[in-house]
């Protein structure tokens, strides 16, 4: 007989081991906001200074995008619908990365509410 592996534990168990599992999860994912939010400021002046800026706003576009993946999963509802927002306003339209106004006009925007929920969650 194949074992089930969670036979074996009671449910408030099975509830403290999920809920231990989320809270080191969480704490991950406040340890890489700072690396995040560098990397966001690193590609975005390199973006600034570039003649194709659409190669790093791709980067920018990545990283919001997996922060999009996992930030409601992990009760940052607001940081994961920010960085949804960002990553369409890239990944959607990469054509209109060149130019300066749509950068200033839709990126920046999306790009400072993402950073500034993120500098939040660190207050927090």
């Amino acid at each position: 007989m194949i074992r089930q592996p969670f036979n074996d534990i009671s449910p408030d168990e099975a509830d403290a081991d999920l809920s231990q599992a989320l809270g080191l999860a969480q704490a991950m994912f406040v340890e890489l906001i700072v690396e995040r939010i560098m990397a966001f400021e690193a590609y975005r002046k390199l973006a600034s200074l570039s003649d194709q800026p659409q190669l790093e706003m791709a980067k920018i576009a990545d990283i919001a995008h997996k922060i999009s993946g996992v930030g409601a999963t992990l009760g940052f509802g607001k940081a994961g619908a920010l960085a949804a927002e960002l990553d369409r306003a890239i990944s959607d339209n990469p054509a209109r990365l060149a130019n300066p106004d749509y950068l200033k006009q839709v990126v920046d925007p999306r790009l400072e509410a993402l950073l500034d929920e993120l500098e939040s969650l660190l207050d927090a």
